[in-house]
């Protein structure tokens, strides 16, 4: 969980981390730079929560960097992404490992998602398509996703040269190599506000990274509109 200026949210995003119904599990939190109380309420759950590794950027990094630092500090097989104002639905972890060790040829699992506001009202859903390397540009990075880290660390973790979209692009160079597959349940709170970091990057069309986006260049060459 990378988290910067989080404080008005992170503690309902924990909650759902502790709230978990499988039992071995870590959440690796970096706080990447926060002019807020992010650390300080990390920090307090730590002490409480052994499971729980709170690490600390003296300046900004980025959520590239921050998410390749979170990598290199897990402990287990699986990782999975926790944004630190969404929620994990209970049993996230539990269904995602599920499939991830019945079937140990998938790389990367991901589900459906809920929408969320900001007194927690679900106000809509979405439930990508079942994977395809016909349709990949439908895809991106799906909440919620868990992935193997030896195969995360074997394409070269995230982009650090991109600004917003290294998820999708993260996705796009792993799943065009390893096969993938949708969980048909919806396993993630995805909350939408006025600072989300979709708000702020630009239309594929108009963003400078294209020439280094792996998303960019699948979504352009299968010529359909990006998420």
């Amino acid at each position: 969980m990378p988290a910067r200026n989080a404080e008005k949210y992170l503690s309902q995003a924990i909650e759902s981390f502790l709230n978990q119904t499988y039992p071995n599990k870590e959440l690796i939190l970096i706080d990447d730079g926060s002019r807020d109380s992010t650390l300080t309420i990390a920090v307090s759950y730590s002490k409480s929560h052994p499971q729980i590794k709170v690490y600390k950027n003296q300046t900004s990094q980025g959520i590239a960097s921050t998410r390749n630092q979170a990598l290199a500090l897990t402990q287990g097989k699986y990782i999975g992404h926790l944004d630190a104002d969404d929620q994990l639905h209970p049993q996230a972890i539990t269904k995602a490992l599920q499939l991830l060790q019945s079937k140990k040829n998938l790389a990367l699992v991901y589900s459906g998602y809920y929408t969320i506001n900001k007194q927690n009202n679900i106000t809509d859903h979405y439930l990508a398509p079942p994977f395809s390397t016909q349709n990949l540009s439908q895809l991106g990075w799906q909440h919620f996703g868990m992935y193997r880290k030896s195969i995360a660390l074997r394409i070269g973790g995230f982009n650090e040269n991109l600004i917003t979209c290294s998820d999708g692009d993260f996705f796009m160079r792993l799943a065009q190599k390893y096969p993938c597959q949708r969980i048909n349940k919806y396993l993630y709170y995805y909350r939408w506000h006025a600072t989300n970091i979709g708000h702020q990057r630009p239309h594929c069309f108009d963003c400078p990274k294209q020439p280094i986006c792996e998303y960019f260049k699948v979504w352009n060459k299968e010529n359909k509109t990006p998420y």
